[in-house]
């Protein structure tokens, strides 16, 4: 089935005659019979021609949508065939995270510049080579922020729902306390903020845009945390980082965010790739590894594994993270994208995504769909109507349309991005029209 054998036949003979034994069976001989499955009841095996044709079989139940409006965490964004093409490169895909890291100087150099690109995009001093997802990042963050007097996250109900439910779960297990307060009218409450925060508030979460796509007004919750010597972490979407002020010039302690957008297709939920960065002075608290450029003996370049702590693998209860791993294949599609897209094409992509977004919320708008909020937004919006939800979004997907995201009975939140077109937004707004 596949075009990548690990090793031959003879490979496998020679391998076994080195160690001495006769089959792969023998290799299991300490294992008692009793405990070994005499069969696994597999079917039988299909040749590649057989499991192409299952799979387009198989394929054909899913429902395809010519456009698709819901976002919510997870964006449909245009992928340069460049970016699918080098990613499918057999070296890049069966390629690993390295033990021995500088053995590897292709994976260390693809990982250093995904890390350069990261700190260009959020304007921070220093990445890590990724973690998991968006949600995992933020996590690590509050990891990253608390202290032993200081064991309060203060964050808003207007965050992503996944990253909530991430924060709590990591603080359960630290004696952190993750308190959450309400927003108004879905943008933070700063004097809500303000009244909240204190001596033993650890760092102060937001996200830019919220989840709502509400933009904060992110220069001021960093400059309220700092007043109470609490550290300010910014949830960004990278896509919005092209036109929007960086988290640097926010005042953020440490940036973080889910890199989806950034050439990785929606793909059911993943897999994804958290990205992290923060100032000099946060570095030696951060996650996973950080790649660094140097020379060799001879004098050329190389790269090596700059800083890692060695808590997280032999004293892990005293460590400040436990990973000590990376989305290295993800980070770099995420590094192919950047550099396919370069400055001009990012900034195209936002603006277009803010352009689009803007011009559906204002035809909504024309036939009684109206925003919920009326705060400045990036590329996702709510409405709320009297007519429900569940009859909009049905009459939608009849005509082949991904709507937004029921958030209640007469509520949605929308997202447009550059795939959408004046066109297809006209459609989908005649087929609401026609709604009773």
């Amino acid at each position: 089935m596949s075009n990548y054998l690990s090793v031959t036949e003879r490979e496998t003979k020679e391998m076994l005659e080195s160690i001495g034994v006769k089959s792969l069976d023998d290799l299991f001989d300490d294992i008692p019979k009793d405990l070994k499955l005499k069969k696994l009841g597999l079917p039988e095996g299909k040749s590649q021609q057989e499991t192409m044709e299952f799979m387009r079989a198989l394929s054909k139940k899913n429902k395809v949508y010519d456009v698709i409006l819901r976002g919510a965490g997870s964006y449909d964004h245009y992928i340069p065939s460049m970016v699918k093409n080098l990613s499918s490169r057999s070296e890049f895909i069966t390629a690993y995270t390295p033990y021995q890291a500088e053995m590897s100087q292709g994976i260390l150099q693809a990982i250093f510049e995904y890390q350069s690109m990261i700190c260009n995009l959020t304007g921070m001093d220093v990445s890590n080579a990724s973690v998991y997802n968006g949600a995992n990042a933020a996590a690590e963050a509050m990891l990253m922020c608390t202290e032993r007097n200081r064991r309060t996250l203060i964050t808003f109900d207007n965050i992503r729902p996944d990253t909530l439910k991430v924060l709590k779960t990591y603080a359960a297990r630290r004696e952190i306390k993750v308190e959450v307060l309400s927003a108004k009218d879905g943008a933070a409450d700063l004097k809500a903020l303000k009244a909240a925060v204190g001596e033993d508030t650890s760092c102060v979460y937001i996200e830019q845009p919220n989840y709502f796509g509400l933009l904060e007004d992110a220069e001021e919750i960093g400059k309220i945390a700092h007043e109470a010597k609490a550290k300010f972490v910014m949830g960004c979407n990278p896509i919005s980082l092209a036109i929007l002020r960086s988290p640097a010039e926010c005042g953020a302690d440490v940036a973080v965010g889910d890199g989806q957008p950034l050439g990785l297709p929606m793909a059911f939920g993943g897999p994804y790739v958290g990205f992290m960065a923060c100032t000099n002075k946060e570095m030696r608290k951060m996650p996973g590894r950080i790649v660094g450029e140097t020379t060799d003996h001879d004098g050329n370049r190389a790269y090596v594994l700059t800083l890692q702590a060695r808590e997280q693998h032999i004293r892990r209860e005293k460590a400040f993270s436990n990973i000590c791993s990376n989305q290295a294949y993800c980070a770099l599609v995420v590094s192919m994208y950047l550099s396919a897209m370069g400055p001009d094409g990012m900034k195209e992509v936002a603006e277009s995504c803010v352009s689009y977004a803007h011009y559906l919320a204002a035809e909504l708008e024309k036939i009684g769909l109206k925003r919920r909020d009326k705060g400045e937004f990036f590329h996702e919006f709510v409405t709320v109507s009297d007519i429900p939800a569940d009859k909009i979004l049905k009459a939608l997907d009849k005509a082949g349309i991904l709507g937004g995201l029921k958030l209640s009975a007469n509520e949605i939140l929308w997202c447009v991005t550059e795939t959408a077109n004046k066109a297809q937004l006209d459609r989908a707004v005649d087929v609401i029209r026609r709604v009773k």
